[in-house]
């Protein structure tokens, strides 16, 4: 996970700002606040998607970033499968929990 500790990045605002003006050309601001927050993330942007690799029966699927909405319904159905023991049509390899521990 990135952590608590990392600094901020005025990159995000830059890139929104840069879109909305490439979009809408001319526009202006009566003002502008900019807030940042810590948001948590996978240190490699990769959902994690498997079983608990300390915990047999416990299985983990997070880390979809800002595409929750999008990634959630197929991550469901690939949950699920696991749970079930049915084969996925995807390799889950990328998406081990494993990954992170060295196994």
């Amino acid at each position: 996970f990135g952590g608590l500790d990392a600094p901020p990045s005025r990159a995000p605002f830059e890139l929104l700002e840069k879109n909305i003006r490439a979009t809408l050309p001319g526009i202006t601001w009566k003002e502008k606040t900019e807030w940042m927050g810590h948001r948590p993330a996978v240190a490699d942007s990769t959902p994690i998607i498997g079983e608990a690799p300390a915990v047999k029966g416990a299985f983990l699927a997070f880390g979809h970033d800002h595409v929750g909405l999008t990634g959630g319904p197929k991550t469901g159905r690939l949950i699920s499968q696991l749970i079930s023991q049915r084969q996925p049509n995807i390799d889950m390899n990328p998406y081990s929990p494993a990954r992170f521990t060295g196994s």
